[in-house]
């Protein structure tokens, strides 16, 4: 447990933060020198100066943030299972998705193989390390909720794993829609009977949706068109990545819930991102996701700096209040979940990012902002990151010291009920993972030896073995391939995909630092990227990336 600097109790159910307070409500309110007040998980009060405190606050003292206070932020788009991998030297520009995830020979060896190796290794604690790194690198950099890591068992159910981030697949909340999710391609025979279905529920539901620049990424969006002439889309529905869409095609979207942008890995792997501009023509809600490690910023921080050069280019597109609505308010709507969090109010969840400082500004400090601005970050009120020395202290038995760009930090891992994670704390996982990617090569031997499980299922506790689902290789083979191909065909490079990945060659790796700032070699490689486009490596050059 992580505790501020006051002279109250650890375990004080009540608290008072005291700095600009970023509200992101309808009005946008911006209440200077104002005051959060917490009760348990929820806000009670947002309070200007001269506002009274009420009732049962008298004798709680007030923390002197020193910072700006903002809604946790909310990552709507990542394939976190992935995660521990480093930044991809990506060999070429692609056109289609599917030509680097069934084609290309160093994806399978750089990234399918060793997430395979990793997350499906008998030895659970390689789970339990893959679960742990991929919720701290997105806690490091403000995120409070995302999208979820899915387990599939050894007698075929699958469950969601609860952890310290909100997760929209799994809310554990009552009255609190619960998303959906499919990472690859519907056949066009399928729209029907497996995605109409879907967003009739009236839950949120994600759909990866012309990941690509060509014909047959386009193709993906022909296909929601239905044989009766309708379309198959919805408010329920959150479109990923977009980037095949034409300036036409944002007339449908503008009826789903939004879109889900990630320039970050759409430059890398594309040279292009979605056509945010006729996205906003036409009103359709845009939120920003990370996407993943192997062609994504590190967390949202990074991913905001990116869409701010993306929007310079198209003469200030987006305004940086925008930007930061994007991160915050926007998916909150998309998902339904607007009276939980999202903004900062009376009665919505204590999910809080505490920037340092006081800034004329704030949207731009926070997109100017590295993981080491962050003073501390909420969730439901628990301080999971505090900022050590003078503004917060952690109890050993309960909390771990980790050093960001320097800068020494309290994190707070426990879980309540069953923990699921053996105990597993950031400085394991780190170790657990080095140690894994160093011995891939010795990983891969063991896996080939294997007779019984090849696909080494494991066991988080007692009953099913788990294993973690890797999204972009499982059940390739339901997938309709076009990538310039007969459907035919493409079911065929599948098949061949998978065949390759299970028999990719693999090198010793090493675990790339968990934050931006503490790592230069993803700097260097982003910004040496051979599809990156030139006005954004100025702009990453001219304004800084990790500070």
């Amino acid at each position: 447990m992580i505790r501020f600097h006051t002279g109250l109790p650890a375990r004080q159910e009540k608290k008072i933060l005291a700095g600009d307070v970023v509200t992101m409500d309808g009005a946008r309110t911006i209440v200077r020198q104002g005051r959060i007040c917490i009760d348990g998980a929820a806000i009670v009060a947002v309070l200007k100066p001269a506002d009274p405190l009420p009732a049962g606050f008298g004798n709680v003292e007030a923390i002197d943030t020193k910072g700006t206070i903002f809604p946790g932020l909310i990552d709507l788009h990542n394939h976190l299972t992935y995660n521990m991998l480093p930044l991809w030297n990506v060999p070429k520009k692609y056109t289609n998705r599917n030509q680097w995830r069934t084609e290309e020979t160093s994806y399978q060896s750089d990234i399918a193989r060793p997430a395979s190796l990793l997350a499906r290794h008998a030895d659970a604690d390689y789970t339990r390390a893959i679960i742990r790194y991929a919720e701290c690198r997105s806690l490091f950099g403000g995120v409070t909720t995302a999208q979820g890591m899915s387990l599939s068992s050894s007698n075929g159910t699958r469950k969601l794993f609860e952890g310290l981030v909100r997760n929209v697949e799994q809310p554990l909340e009552q009255g609190w829609p619960t998303a959906g999710c499919q990472t690859l391609d519907y056949q066009r025979e399928e729209i029907p009977t497996k995605l109409v279905p879907a967003l009739s529920s009236g839950n949120p539901f994600f759909y990866h949706l012309s990941e690509g620049t060509d014909r047959a990424a386009r193709q993906r969006f022909r296909d929601l068109l239905l044989d009766d002439g309708k379309w198959a889309v919805g408010k329920s529905m959150i479109c990923i990545h977009c980037v095949g869409l034409k300036p036409r095609d944002f007339k449908v979207m503008a009826r789903t819930a939004g879109m889900v942008w990630s320039p970050t890995s759409n430059l890398l792997l594309y040279g292009r991102t979605a056509d945010v501009a006729a996205a906003k023509a036409r009103g359709v809600p845009i939120a920003l996701g990370a996407d993943w490690s192997p062609s994504g910023c590190k967390n949202m921080l990074g991913e905001l700096k990116i869409a701010r050069a993306v929007s310079a280019k198209q003469g200030g597109l987006f305004s940086p209040r925008e930007l930061v609505e994007m991160v915050t308010s926007v998916p909150a709507a998309m998902l339904g979940w607007t009276a939980h969090v999202g903004s900062i109010a009376a009665g919505l969840r204590a999910d809080l990012l505490v920037v340092e400082g006081a800034h004329a500004d704030p949207y731009t400090a926070l997109i100017d902002a590295g993981e080491t601005a962050i003073r501390a970050i909420l969730i439901d009120g628990r301080i999971r990151v505090g900022e050590a020395g003078s503004f917060t202290a952690g109890d050993p038995l309960t909390s771990e010291s980790f050093a960001i760009g320097g800068k020494e930090y309290h994190i707070d891992l426990v879980e309540d009920g069953d923990d699921a994670m053996g105990g597993m704390s950031l400085a394991a996982a780190v170790d657990k993972l080095a140690y894994g990617l160093e011995h891939l090569p010795e990983l891969a031997e063991e896996s080939a030896q294997e007779s019984a499980h090849p696909t080494a299922l494991m066991a988080l506790a007692d009953g099913p073995a788990w294993r973690l689902d890797l999204e972009m290789e499982d059940h390739g083979e339901h997938e309709a391939l076009d990538g310039g191909h007969a459907h035919a065909h493409g079911m065929a490079l599948a098949g061949i995909g998978l065949r390759a990945a299970a028999e990719a060659p693999v090198r010793p790796m090493e675990l790339a630092p968990i934050t931006a700032v503490d790592d230069a070699h993803f700097v260097e490689r982003l910004l040496g990227n051979r599809n990156l486009p030139a006005y954004v490596r100025r702009s990453l050059q001219h304004r800084g990336f990790a500070q």
